[in-house]
């Protein structure tokens, strides 16, 4: 069993229902209605499918669909039932008429928000999204060190790949072997994203540079994937002997994700490659050092686009051409697009805050190079929580 089994105290849960209380309480919403299995266990320490309703005035409800007795034992609501019926929903929760209840609705299917809204009579259905990410935005000491916990996983990855990584293996091949041994390790399965049709098919990411011309999805670089129909992730193009590699990972401990990347070559790196790693770890410093409560992120975004272009990597930097991101960090958690996003509309941090930050240059069919860590944003400053090297030469 691994140490990333602890689950939490009932004392934090309840600290998370009175904040969210207080949040809904001040948008003039009556309660919330939570469905995702993300919001299912931050609020009541499981994810089993049902939903959890969280009154402004009132005890909280924990309903199930199935295994009644599984939620009893590990839910932190003490009220726990059948879900029963979902026509019968909102009776089954006694929510009264004439009220505003917030609902994930950037998540839920349209059909079904229309479905609940119709069996609601005169209940208001409103969007709280923004709430709810946002209270998760802000983590716990507890909440970090899972994350921290995650991190450490993936650093140890790093070092099991320079054991196995061989030329002309390709992206899939690796990826496969160090997913299996991150499961084997402590890792705890499944990436979770808020985004609308995005999927996480493998835990690592294995880019290799012939493949860096390959970018389907929203970060600066992705690879082909393995069919059309997710042409992303790792495929079948071989890592070369002195063409730089990149490994892209998601940690998971207890569901808490990190996001950690680092640059490896089969071989030596070039004094030009050397050099770009350098620039980027110039940027990494930068953000580091910025990382404090209190900076306005869409500031610190301009700080980095600035020394891009002090460096002479602009060009290149976080993607190619047409291909280049807006954002150059974004929040980890549950999820791994947690609010805040590091882009020139991001907020002021708070303390609490967890960022992974991805400097990357993108030299389209011919070098891949990148460098990220998870950050936890403190009363004090500003924490490292991914602490592998900063590249590997095998």
């Amino acid at each position: 069993m691994s140490s990333c089994s602890s689950s939490f105290s009932r004392s934090e849960i309840e600290a998370r229902i009175g904040s969210l209380r207080r949040r809904l309480n001040e948008q003039g919403i009556d309660g919330a209605l939570l469905l995702s299995a993300t919001e299912l266990y931050y609020y009541s320490g499981i994810g089993l499918e049902g939903a959890v309703y969280i009154p402004v005035d009132g005890a909280p409800v924990h309903l199930v669909k199935r295994n009644v007795a599984l939620a009893r034992l590990h839910s932190a609501i003490p009220i726990v039932q059948s879900f029963g019926k979902q026509s019968k929903l909102f009776e089954t929760l006694g929510i009264k008429s004439e009220t505003r209840i917030a609902v994930e609705a950037d998540l839920l299917p349209f059909s079904l928000v229309s479905f609940l809204q119709s069996k609601a009579g005169r209940t208001q259905l409103v969007d709280g999204s923004f709430i709810f990410r946002h209270q998760r935005s802000v983590k716990s000491e507890s909440e970090i060190e899972l994350i921290e916990k995650a991190a450490n996983i993936v650093d140890r990855s790093f070092d099991f790949c320079t054991g196995i990584a061989k030329p002309n293996m390709t992206e899939v091949e690796l990826a496969a072997q160090l997913d299996c041994w991150l499961l084997e390790n402590g890792h705890g399965g499944f990436i979770t994203t808020r985004a609308y049709g995005f999927l996480m098919p493998q835990y690592s990411y294995v880019v290799s540079s012939t493949a860096s011309a390959l970018n389907s999805q929203f970060t600066p670089v992705s690879s082909g994937g393995l069919s059309l129909k997710y042409p992303f992730g790792p495929s079948h193009q071989k890592i070369g002997r002195d063409s730089p590699f990149l490994v892209d990972t998601c940690g998971n401990c207890q569901g808490y994700i990190s996001d950690t990347t680092r640059t490896f070559v089969l071989g030596r790196f070039d004094p030009e490659t050397r050099s770009q790693l350098d620039s980027l770890d110039q940027i990494r410093l930068l953000i580091q050092k910025g990382l404090q409560p209190g900076m306005n992120l869409g500031t610190l975004y301009g700080r980095v686009l600035a020394l891009s272009r002090e460096l002479g990597i602009e060009e290149h930097f976080m993607g190619d051409g047409s291909d280049k991101v807006s954002f150059v960090g974004h929040g980890v958690g549950l999820e791994l697009d947690d609010l805040p996003v590091f882009y020139s509309g991001g907020p002021d941090l708070e303390p609490g805050n967890v960022v992974a930050c991805e400097p990357k240059l993108v030299f389209l069919g011919k070098k891949i190079l990148g460098i990220e860590d998870t950050f936890a944003v403190t009363e004090a400053g500003c924490s490292r929580l991914s602490r592998a090297p900063d590249r590997y030469e095998i």
